[in-house]
């Protein structure tokens, strides 16, 4: 009869390495064979949550779910797209910081910027017709803009070819709307900006949000609540703060977990409430 007491103990060990490098090479197999749709939802998840939250790991988690998807040729724009948005978002985050503790960023947040640009190249070479893309790089170079303001004369132009070339493709898709009301929101009036026309933006956007029905889950479909955070940031620079109330109200039944609107706009709304009523 077997007598497993009688089993030498480096035996036993090494039994048991055995069979677990064979378990996490079958788990890892197993992740690997994940159909690129599955990835690219599990990447929106994991990055919805990671926006919530503010969370930076969660972020990056994201980032390297999309990047597994790369090698899927049917796929790939997407995933580059979406990793693209995944650095634009770790910008903002890393702007947050920079403002909370003081520390420069500036060196990371160029590189992450670059990084987007890259990205969104590969995905507009793989898919010209995308204007998600060429919107979102529209807005990169505006960031690079105002990080580098001596590459205004290039970048200016860039911009401005990208985003008009999105309006082209889909003048009404609800973020190409919303991004270009950014850019009319941040940029100088002597560079063509304008808070009027960046209001009307934030407007038509959240009616396009509203009538939006994608039938396919893996295409982008972020900006609905950052619409009415940017409407209500408008209301506020206007004086008008029961309007940017009630758009950050908004703002938070489309997306209750909204963290930018929660634990930052609202306060600060709440701050300038109290300074008017004194």
């Amino acid at each position: 009869m077997f007598d497993r007491d009688r089993i030498p103990e480096k035996s036993t060990k090494r039994v048991v390495f055995l069979w677990s490098l064979v378990m996490g090479l079958l788990f890892t197999t197993a992740i690997q064979a994940q159909p690129a749709d599955t990835l690219l939802l599990r990447g929106k998840q994991i990055l919805e949550a990671g926006l919530a939250q503010g969370d930076m790991d969660q972020l990056l988690t994201a980032r390297a779910t999309f990047e597994r998807v790369t090698a899927d040729a049917a796929r790939a724009a997407l995933a580059h797209y979406y990793i693209a948005y995944t650095e634009y978002q770790l910008v903002n985050l890393l702007r947050s910081g920079s403002q909370e503790d003081g520390t420069d960023r500036e060196g990371e947040i160029l590189v992450r910027l670059q990084s987007a640009v890259e990205q969104l190249e590969i995905s507009i070479e793989r898919d010209e017709t995308s204007a998600d893309a060429h919107a979102l790089l529209s807005s990169v170079y505006g960031q690079i803009i105002g990080a580098r303001p001596l590459m205004g004369a290039v970048l200016g132009l860039k911009s401005g070819r990208a985003i008009n070339r999105a309006k082209k493709l889909d003048p009404d898709n609800p973020r190409v709307v919303l991004i270009e009301a950014i850019s009319n929101w941040n940029t100088p009036r002597m560079w063509g900006g304008s808070p009027d026309k960046a209001m009307e933006g934030f407007e038509r956007a959240a009616l396009l949000f509203t009538q939006e029905e994608l039938a396919d889950p893996l295409l982008p479909s972020w900006g609905h609540n950052e619409t009415y955070a940017w409407t209500g940031i408008a209301y506020m620079d206007r004086g008008q703060l029961r309007k940017a109330r009630e758009a950050f109200e908004k703002a938070l039944e489309v997306d209750p977990d909204f963290g930018w609107v929660r634990y930052a706009l609202l306060p600060s709304l709440e701050a300038q409430e109290a300074a008017e009523s004194n």
